[in-house]
């Protein structure tokens, strides 16, 4: 009794379009499966961006080279951009909700030149609630909604990077066409 529950359960929450986030289908799921190489260029080596991109690369199965070949793309990150603004005020007159928007200006390029345009940017914003009398729970909470931020722009940069990547190596060529 137990088995059919579940499996109705599993059928229903499949079929009403829910998935995981972050899971891919249909191409998209071919492309996150192969694996590719990557380099990685940056101005800032160790920033909280670049370093939750790298820590994204194994579930993408992306392994970073330190030297382009002839097979891998080349990720250039130009600068991460944070704008907060007040999102809300409340009957205090005194802020009680914030929007912080963050953005990473970057381009991708393969051995024959660059494939994405050079202002690509990817783009996130959040709402969180400020609290004036709890300041240190509310900047806590703002490293936790940066943090998660930053994780979503390297999940979007590395699934454009693996879609980039399954096209131009299934490009037929002319002869084929």
């Amino acid at each position: 009794m137990k088995k059919i529950i579940v499996s109705l359960l599993v059928l229903t929450v499949s079929a009403c379009g829910w998935h995981l986030r972050g899971s891919a289908a249909g191409e998209d799921k071919l492309a996150m499966t192969t694996p590719m190489d990557l380099v990685i260029v940056t101005k800032d080596d160790h920033s909280p961006l670049i370093n939750t991109l790298r820590q994204a690369l194994r579930s993408y199965k992306i392994n970073e080279i330190t030297a382009a070949n002839a097979t891998s793309l080349t990720l250039n990150l130009n600068r991460e951009v944070m704008d907060k603004r007040t999102a809300g005020v409340g009957s205090d007159a005194l802020t009680s909700a914030y929007e912080i928007i963050l953005r990473v200006d970057y381009s991708i390029s393969n051995a024959s030149g660059i494939i994405t345009p050079l202002d690509t940017s990817a783009r996130t914003s959040r709402t969180y609630n400020y609290n004036v009398n709890n300041a240190n729970s509310a900047a806590q909470e703002e490293e936790l909604v940066l943090r998660e931020m930053r994780r979503d722009l390297s999940n979007t940069i590395l699934r454009r990077v693996k879609n980039l990547s399954a096209k131009t190596t299934s490009t037929p060529t002319p002869a084929a066409q």
